[in-house]
């Protein structure tokens, strides 16, 4: 999408344009082959798009970024999702499930999510060592 639409822009001219920088969180979903099936897998995906335009439909006020990923290594009962940088893993997230996991994302709870499977947050740079 960018390279076709900011022909002659360069990266660091084209990140701000899509929020880079302004994003709390970075939801990444596995789209199979191996832990769905694609379709599944894009299914959700298209969900997710839609979701987090509804819920941010101003991308200078969105607050989560999505990325597709083909594979996140853990190949069952997917999709797959992993959000940064908090590391909460979630499984079987489908088209149908994406509502409920991107409203729990935006919410900011600490308590854990149902779909949740392992959790292992970046640490804090500001913490130091």
């Amino acid at each position: 999408m960018a390279k076709k639409e900011h022909p002659g822009k360069s990266l660091q001219e084209v990140a701000p344009l899509y929020g880079l920088g302004q994003f709390r969180k970075h939801l990444f979903l596995c789209t199979g082959p191996d832990c769905c099936t694609p379709e599944e897998g894009m299914s959700a995906w298209q969900a997710l798009k839609a979701k987090i335009k509804q819920r941010f439909p101003r991308m200078a006020e969105a607050e989560i970024y999505r990325t597709k990923v083909g594979c996140l290594r853990m190949c069952r009962q997917g999709p797959i999702a992993v959000c940064y940088p908090e590391g909460k893993w979630f499984r079987e997230v489908t088209a149908e499930r994406v509502d409920e996991l991107v409203d729990y994302l935006a919410s900011g709870s600490d308590a854990p999510h149902p779909l949740e499977f392992f959790n292992h947050p970046l640490p804090d740079p500001a913490a130091g060592d």
